[in-house]
């Protein structure tokens, strides 16, 4: 067997594939990872996976750090966004709030979450 690399894979040949094709050459013929993803979470019923990553990784930056404190994104499901609470007083908060963070959401995302689930976190008054 030769250790010479293949014509389809040699960098000097301009017919090579690059990375990307490579994986989509491997994948059966799918498009980028981030077009599938997308997809994915499409027929899942969620936000793509530049909302889901923005509303996770800036939380405290889009609800301000006082509610982050008390108030942790879970997951986003059939455009809603459950949220987990610290105290059940944090619960009716999240009702006056929810107006304006699905606002904050809309406008600094571009999501379309329609609403916010909120739960109480077990044991929070165990502390």
């Amino acid at each position: 067997m030769s250790n010479e690399t293949p014509d389809w894979l040699d960098p000097r040949n301009s017919d090579a594939l690059n990375a990307e094709q490579l994986i989509e050459a491997s994948m059966g013929g799918m498009g980028p990872l981030s077009t599938e993803l997308n997809s994915l979470l499409a027929r899942l019923g969620s936000e793509p996976a530049a909302v889901v990553s923005s509303v996770f990784t800036d939380w405290a930056t889009l609800v301000g750090e006082h509610v982050a404190q008390h108030v942790t994104p879970i997951k986003l499901e059939h455009s809603r966004l459950v949220v987990e609470v610290s105290e059940p007083s944090w619960a009716t908060q999240m009702r006056f709030l929810e107006p304006q963070l699905l606002a904050t959401l809309s406008t600094t995302t571009r999501s379309n979450i329609v609403g916010i689930d909120v739960r109480v976190k077990r044991n929070s008054r165990s502390k």
